[in-house]
């Protein structure tokens, strides 16, 4: 009897002693099963380089520089699976400059230093999907900033070649534009992908003002509409943002064909800001050369009531190291016509129609 009670006494306590190990290995597994069902993963992407800049009545400087390939950044983002096709997800995203490690909104040097903290100034959206589309609410990408990256320009907004130095826009009448990029306050509409090819971006934003003179100033509406298929793509854009010292309309038009190794590229855009005006035309390469990317584009601007015309010529290579890094190396130039000097690659010409060229290398990696 005695020792049938004792077996009965250990079999209790083996079985509590098994309950608490399951109890606190389920216990310790469930933050990571959490993470795992709402989908959130940490992103981020380093861009780090060096770069020598001359202009015409200036002398050469050297930076240690950021973003010369792609924009670095750091962020996080998720989705939860709602079942039926249909998700939720948030997407947050600051501005790196790995140079001095600010969030990008401040800068400094060895002598002067303003920090800026962690801001999430690249995207800060929520956004719900399904199979009709897409409902994205937040700071984003204005639709008419769609045809400026790499998917129409060969060098995107970054470095020595970079597309913002002709089709971005001129301040002028009082009006400095801060949308040509993106847009906080906004409400955005994405199409479902697989519509016989076409695809479309439509945003309204608000500039939020008190009442007043100024009280629309910073309301934003545009539209992106394109096609593509697997060699050919092509679309259209403008964004129009009110301001009481001259409305900001930015248009554009781009369009790719793969022929080979080599895409084929085009773009034509138009600022207008007030009653200036500034057009710029591309054409350019990506094209696939041994283990890397030859990027080559060529940009001629004319200008109405402010600035002048001017020319942009860019040349580079993106040499892959892994899907994850690359090295890259870039070399460019800008001419500006007549008797001003408003565009330059990186440092003003103090000499009417001067010139200025740069040259960067650096190392890119994303994780």
């Amino acid at each position: 009897m005695k020792n049938e009670s004792s077996k009965t006494t250990k079999s209790l306590a083996a079985r509590a002693m098994g309950g608490g190990l399951l109890a606190a290995v389920t216990a310790a597994g469930a933050p990571a099963a959490w993470a795992q069902e709402s989908g959130v993963q940490v992103f981020g992407l380093m861009d780090i380089g060096v770069q020598a800049i001359k202009a015409s009545g200036a002398d050469t400087r050297y930076f240690v520089n950021s973003d010369g390939n792609t924009s670095s950044r750091f962020g996080v983002r998720g989705t939860e699976d709602l079942g039926g096709g249909q998700k939720v997800g948030f997407w947050l995203e600051s501005a790196v400059s790995v140079d001095d490690g600010t969030s990008g909104a401040t800068s400094s040097n060895n002598k002067d230093s303003v920090s800026g903290g962690l801001t999430w100034g690249r995207r800060a959206t929520v956004q719900i999907s399904g199979p009709w589309g897409e409902l994205r609410l937040g700071r984003d990408y204005v639709p008419s900033f769609g045809n400026l990256t790499t998917s129409m320009h060969p060098f995107g907004t970054n470095g020595v070649g970079s597309s913002g130095l002709m089709f971005y826009p001129v301040a002028a009448g009082g009006t400095t534009a801060r949308t040509n990029v993106r847009a906080s306050n906004s409400i955005g509409y994405f199409t479902p992908s697989g519509i016989n090819g076409f695809y479309a971006h439509v945003m309204v934003a608000l500039g939020e003002q008190g009442a007043g003179p100024t009280h629309r100033d910073g309301n934003l509406q545009g539209a992106r509409l394109g096609w593509r298929n697997e060699d050919f793509n092509v679309s259209g854009a403008m964004s129009r943002t009110r301001y009481a010292t001259g409305d900001y309309t930015q248009s554009n038009v781009g369009a790719t064909y793969q022929f080979g190794p080599a895409k084929l590229m085009a773009l034509w855009g138009e600022n207008k800001v007030g009653v200036t005006k500034t057009v710029a035309r591309m054409l350019g390469t990506q094209w696939r050369l041994g283990p890397g990317e030859l990027r080559l584009a060529y940009t001629w601007l004319s200008a109405k009531g402010v600035a002048s015309d001017a020319t942009h010529i860019a040349m580079g290579y993106v040499y892959d190291l892994s899907k994850r890094t690359a090295l890259y190396g870039n070399v460019a130039r800008i001419d500006n016509k007549g008797p001003a000097m408003r565009f330059n690659v990186g440092v003003a010409s103090t000499l009417p129609g001067g010139d200025s060229g740069g040259v960067e290398a650096g190392v890119r990696h994303s994780f």
